[in-house]
């Protein structure tokens, strides 16, 4: 089913008729692959390491350290709602919703998506009519933006026979599946009221805390960068603190866990 222009009671109505598309199935893609699966829809999974997709195919899982997913692994193939492939091309033509969560990388202190544009030409050689791209890995604002051109190869115009949106991840290695689920609302930006209301249903189906829909997928991008600044400035304070507490000769875990019982502080925490 097609969910492009579909209301947010329509997509739920139907999730278990739509499939999805995971493109990267790494510690954070393959846990939301079956978290997706596991609530009904069809999953096909898709990496360029064969490897990966021969064993996850057999049930094998690659992500160790994301208790409860060798399981949630299993039961997804055996009941024909998962299934993995390297076929980047095929699975964009089946599918009604695409997510992108490969790597963000750093090269040069300069972002470089070359990842995510070489996905995005493999999915414009199979996009069909009516389907949602959306980018969950960590993007600049204004970059999902860019891929546009890039979908257009496909013949498709976005914003009129496909939607395009930014629905940044928000786990941590070792809980991405209580995160995915009950942990945090998810940020919803899409390029229009037709993708962001679609994807306002689908993402309600997979988070008992909510959707959080935002203006343009430019603030979706947003959220995602600065909840990341954040904690990295965060974690930085708490280390050149506890190097103060070293001089001192005091304990930084004790006053540490003792000035986070300050309701409304952020937390201190070690990285």
């Amino acid at each position: 089913m097609k969910v492009y222009g579909r209301s947010p009671d329509e997509v739920k109505k139907s999730f278990k008729d739509i499939t999805v598309a995971v493109y990267g199935l790494g510690k954070m893609g393959l846990p939301l692959a079956n978290v997706f699966a596991d609530k009904g829809a069809f999953v096909v999974g898709v990496d360029i390491n064969e490897n990966v997709v021969e064993d996850l195919n057999r049930g094998i899982n690659h992500v160790k350290e994301e208790p409860g997913l060798d399981e949630l692994l299993r039961k997804n193939i055996e009941k024909g709602k998962f299934s993995a492939t390297s076929n980047f091309v095929d699975a964009a033509q089946k599918a009604d919703v695409m997510i992108i969560l490969v790597p963000t990388l750093v090269k040069k202190n300069r972002v470089d998506l070359s990842i995510v544009y070489s996905v995005a030409e493999e999915i414009a050689k199979g996009l069909q009519k009516g389907a949602i791209i959306i980018t969950e890995n960590t993007m600049p604002p204004g970059s999902t933006g860019e891929l546009i051109p890039v979908l257009e190869k496909s013949g498709l115009k976005c914003g009129k026979d496909f939607g395009l949106a930014h629905c940044p991840e928000r786990t941590m290695t070792g809980t991405a599946i209580r995160d995915i689920t009950v942990q945090y609302p998810k940020v919803v930006g899409g390029l229009d009221k037709e993708t962001t209301g679609a994807l306002v249903g689908l993402y309600s189906v997979i988070n008992s805390r909510g959707v959080i829909p935002v203006s343009s997928i430019k603030a979706a991008e947003a959220v995602k960068v600065f909840e990341g600044v954040f904690r990295d400035v965060n974690v930085a304070l708490a280390n050149e603190l506890s190097l103060v507490c070293r001089k001192l000769d005091i304990d930084a875990k004790e006053v540490f866990e003792t000035a986070n019982t300050q309701p409304g502080a952020p937390p201190l925490k070690l990285g």
